[in-house]
């Protein structure tokens, strides 16, 4: 153990800091999270709302099982039972983290997009590649004021998709993806 000097001159010394590690992980940080802004949050309500319906669904077959198992006096089914309710209890939790996974980055020449939870995409996307964009809303989408910026080029795994952007956002994107993409374009 090395020690440093007492500054003042005396005899006492303090041990030396000891240096971090070399193997030490660097802390995790999600591929393609720097600098990328969100979608609205109000996307979670929205998708938890498009989910009610097959949720129903799934609870419908839970019950069904349950039914079955009792009249028919077969145990397994009330086993069978749960992995509906599992499904439907992921659908509705893991929502809010899904949607805080999905980001976008409008920078000088490119736009990029990431995506995904235990699957993490980044895409980036030149714009001269830009071969159209569109803007869509569904009536759920269109309740919580959120449009879909969709945008494709002649290469269909670097087709895009942002969900959940406030409508002047998506506008916004749409217009400045199509002038740059024109401004790209022109000086190939």
């Amino acid at each position: 153990m090395s020690t440093i000097p007492d500054p003042l001159g005396g005899d006492a010394a303090a041990p030396a800091p000891a240096a971090p590690a070399p193997d030490t992980p660097a802390p995790a940080v999600r591929l393609g999270a720097e600098g990328l802004k969100p979608v609205s949050p109000r996307l979670i309500p929205a998708r938890r709302l498009a989910a009610a319906i097959p949720c129903a669904i799934l609870l419908a077959a839970a019950v069904g099982c349950v039914v079955v198992g009792v009249l028919a006096d077969l145990w397994w089914m009330h086993l069978i039972a749960l992995l509906p309710l599992v499904i439907a209890a992921q659908w509705i939790l893991l929502t809010g983290r899904r949607v805080r996974a999905i980001g976008y980055l409008d920078r000088e020449d490119d736009l990029v997009v990431a995506k995904g939870l235990m699957l993490r995409s980044v895409t980036v996307t030149p714009y001269g590649r830009v071969q159209s964009v569109e803007v869509s809303e569904g009536p759920i989408q269109r309740r919580f004021g959120l449009a879909s910026l969709s945008l494709s080029t002649a290469a269909t795994a670097a087709d895009a998709d942002i969900p959940g952007l406030p409508r002047e956002e998506a506008e916004r994107l749409r217009a400045l993806l199509a002038a740059r993409g024109i401004d790209r374009m022109q000086s190939l």
